[in-house]
């Protein structure tokens, strides 16, 4: 049993290693993991503030008046 253990221990950190090598790699560049999750990341915060500026404006014209005015 520790002879397995063992060899999954070392394909686990072979695995961590080579994604860890490859996002240091692909950092800066136009493609690799790290752009396609910022792109991801920003999409998902962009529709995120589309979909807040719509319930606010549906609760203005429920209320009757802007949630802006102080």
């Amino acid at each position: 049993m520790s002879g397995i253990f063992k060899f999954s221990a070392g394909v686990a950190l072979g695995v961590v290693t080579g994604v860890g090598l490859y996002m240091i790699a692909t950092q800066d560049s136009e493609e690799g993991l790290v752009h396609e999750l910022k792109k991801s990341l920003n999409r998902a915060l962009e529709e995120g503030k589309r979909a807040a500026e719509e319930q606010k404006r549906q609760l203005e014209l429920e209320l009757g008046f802007s949630l802006d005015d102080n």
